[in-house]
């Protein structure tokens, strides 16, 4: 779905417009460098498709905590991007898988922004 919006300029015209995307991005994450080298293609796009990337999408974890993909995805977005969620009730992790996942964020300043300050920002529920 991200890549139809840009496709077709929705994020140039509505450059506020926040998508959430669920599974570390939906695969987009990991096609990035492939993307970016289209984007010279895309002549009717006004950015990059990964500046769209850290500009308009954020990016959650679903349940899937392995530590490999939290740095992937911090690789191409910074922590403000990024929502802690679980993919309930596929996966129901217990405490301690939690406590591993958050762990593996150094930062106590981006452990809390992944932990709840992100989607209380983004959804406006503080």
């Amino acid at each position: 779905m991200a890549g139809w919006l840009a496709r077709v300029g929705t994020f140039d015209r509505h450059p506020d417009l926040q998508l959430v995307l669920g599974h570390w991005g939906e695969m987009l994450l990991f096609w990035m460098d492939r993307v970016d080298s289209l984007s010279s293609v895309a002549k009717h796009l006004e950015r990059r498709v990964s500046d769209y990337i850290k500009t308009n999408i954020h990016i959650t974890s679903s349940g899937m905590f392995q530590e490999r993909l939290l740095r992937h995805t911090l690789d191409f977005t910074s922590a403000d991007r990024v929502l802690f969620s679980t993919d309930y009730p596929f996966h129901r992790p217990d405490a301690a898988a939690v406590e591993q996942f958050f762990d593996a964020i150094p930062d106590p300043s981006d452990r809390s922004k992944i932990a709840s300050g992100n989607a209380e920002a983004l959804f406006r529920l503080a």
